[in-house]
């Protein structure tokens, strides 16, 4: 495999949507550069790396709010393992702590492959005047030692951070005096969702609920992110089961909630066509992560988004835990305010 991870064309500087002005609305988008980390057969539990870092500049902002998001591409010879991935951030200097849940990844077998791996967490507990480096770093997990080779490739950090979408220092009289305006919003995390063998089909679980106020927005649209972990487990090698997601949103006035966006498929892969079988059952962790937009939306409206998972075959134990809903809110050319 070809991999440029020193190319320039690899990395983006901060970028900056404001003027200087001492009121303006600010928000920073900025990608960390291309990282990668290899782990080699035999190495034992515990054993860690970083794979990803980015540096941000908190003094621009007042309770400042930031989404973090991780992209990387696993890639396995003979792999069968645990990885666990968890964000890190040091601020001043200060020793690293833990920044949202740890999440994991799991091959139960042997095999070759290639997978993507991403997930985002929210840090909205930092101070101003704050320099802050944050860290991905990935460690063997789970019970043994892993069995052949991984490389986590391509992996990134990418941050979002702006000012809450209502605050002391910057009012919503002021935001819009503004051209272009943000919103960012993390939901409520859900709690576990279990599904055993014997759950009826069309059984529905809210995974995560948000509510957005767009008021200070004109002609608004949304992007909704959701991340979550799910495992699954079977004594057999011939079970799966079938969770479909959907995001519905309901708006005042509205009686019932609308779909928005495609719904979406999880299935715990049919162990039957690995050769050879695996014996006995078969277990499994993975992130199961996407985002949806939603530019049909009028201004000055209060929704609330959730995200809802539907049992289509029941065979395979699962569990989804780690749920959570963001979303970021934007103008579009304003015409009407």
């Amino acid at each position: 495999m070809n991999m440029n991870l020193s190319s320039k064309d690899n990395f983006k500087d901060d970028y900056e949507n404001g003027n200087n002005s001492s009121n303006s609305f600010r928000q920073i988008l900025k990608c960390g550069e291309v990282g990668q980390a290899l782990l080699f057969n035999g190495a034992s539990i515990g054993t860690s790396l970083p794979a990803a870092t980015i540096t941000l500049d908190n003094s621009k902002f007042c309770n400042s709010c930031k989404l973090l998001e991780f992209s990387s591409n696993i890639i396995g010879t003979l792999f069968q393992g645990t990885l666990n991935f968890q964000l890190y951030k040091s601020c001043n200097n200060q020793l690293p702590i833990p920044v949202g849940p740890q999440f994991s990844f799991t091959q139960s077998i042997p095999a070759f492959f290639a997978n993507m791996f991403t997930f985002f967490v929210c840090d909205c507990n930092s101070c101003s005047n704050e320099c802050c480096t944050y860290s991905i770093v990935v460690s063997v997990g789970g019970s043994t030692p892993i069995i052949g080779n991984v490389g986590i490739f391509a992996a990134r950090l990418a941050a979002i951070a702006d000012n809450p979408e209502h605050d002391d220092c910057y009012p919503c009289n002021k935001l819009r005096n503004k051209e272009k305006k943000t919103i960012l919003k993390c939901g409520t995390p859900g709690g576990q969702i279990s599904i055993v063998p014997g759950t009826l089909e069309g059984t529905t679980f809210n995974a995560s609920t948000l509510n957005l106020n767009t008021s200070c927005l004109c002609n608004p649209c949304v992007k909704l992110e959701f991340t979550s972990t799910i495992e699954y487990s079977s004594p057999t090698t011939i079970d799966s089961t079938v969770v479909n997601f959907q995001v519905f949103k309901l708006c005042h006035n509205q009686r019932n909630p609308i779909p928005v966006g495609p719904q979406l498929v999880f299935s715990v892969p049919f162990t039957t066509l690995i050769d050879p079988p695996a014996a006995p059952g078969f277990s499994g962790t993975s992130t199961f992560s996407f985002f949806v937009c939603d530019c049909d939306i009028c201004s000055n409206e209060c929704c609330t988004y959730s995200v809802v998972a539907t049992t289509a075959t029941t065979d395979a134990s699962v569990a989804i835990t780690n749920a959570r809903l963001s979303a970021i809110a934007v103008d579009n050319k304003c015409r009407c305010c």
